[in-house]
């Protein structure tokens, strides 16, 4: 009877120890499929802001040229997955739920080895995780954008300022995609100033008319000292400031 009872408790300790393996082997699997949703939202946010020019939302995300309209949002381990600030290029912190954090009690939760795999970095490229274990509500998973395009975009975006996927001339006070390769300003009387998408402000720009020059010298201030400012059609200009005044100075150039 004594030899049936222990036969009964170790077949019963095997099996709950094989049912914890395969546990952990699952929660370690949907650990990774996490860190390639977060990966796949940050290369999808900065294709949609280079197609779209406005910062999505993970619902703008959920179409077939991004995310793919099957996409899910819902996550065992935590909140939905969401931007928890998309303004500061943040996600939702995923493992929230007690139940997959270990704490000082030892008998709380699965190992501690999934909040630690999914917290490094082996398997991120635009994502990083920032941890609180103090505060979970100061947990966030921050990424980063690649592309200098990207970046100057993103920047005007989150400064207030739209940008229309197409230029015409009846647009004022407003950026405009021009081509693949550059952006312009319209300003009130509807003359416009031309970046390259990837320099921005540290580059060469182009403007329709002389009197920008006059007009927008607030925006001509702060291009990179030295730039040329190329008046269409006709000649060029190279912007500098003066140490002792601080003042804007445009130089013409023959």
């Amino acid at each position: 009877m004594i030899r049936q009872f222990i036969l009964l408790i170790t077949i019963l300790i095997s099996s709950f120890s094989q049912d914890t393996l395969t546990a952990q082997k699952q929660n370690t699997l949907y650990i990774q499929d996490l860190i390639q949703i977060e990966e796949n939202i940050a290369k999808n946010f900065e294709k949609y802001i280079l197609s779209e020019y406005k910062i999505p939302t993970i619902t703008d995300l959920i179409d077939d040229n991004y995310l793919g309209s099957n996409f899910s949002v819902l996550n065992r381990m935590g909140e939905n997955i969401d931007f928890k600030d998309s303004s500061k290029l943040q996600l939702k912190y995923a493992i929230t739920k007690d139940e997959y954090r270990k704490t000082k009690d030892e008998n709380l939760g699965i190992e501690n080895f999934l909040v630690q795999l999914y917290n490094r970095d082996l398997y991120r490229d635009y994502t990083t995780v920032f941890s609180d274990d103090t505060d979970v509500n100061n947990m966030y998973v921050e990424f980063e954008l690649k592309s200098d395009e990207a970046k100057n975009i993103f920047d005007l975006l989150k400064n207030g300022n739209s940008i229309a996927k197409t230029c015409v001339a009846s647009l004022k006070s407003t950026y405009c995609n021009n081509n693949d390769r550059t952006i312009r300003w319209y300003n009130a009387s509807s003359n416009w100033i031309e970046y390259d998408k990837k320099d921005f402000n540290k580059g060469n720009i182009t403007v329709s008319s002389e009197s920008i020059l006059t007009s927008e010298t607030t925006k001509l201030s702060s291009l990179k000292v030295g730039s040329y400012i190329f008046i269409k059609d006709k000649t060029k200009n190279v912007k500098m400031i003066d140490d002792s005044s601080g003042n804007l100075q445009i130089l013409k150039v023959d």
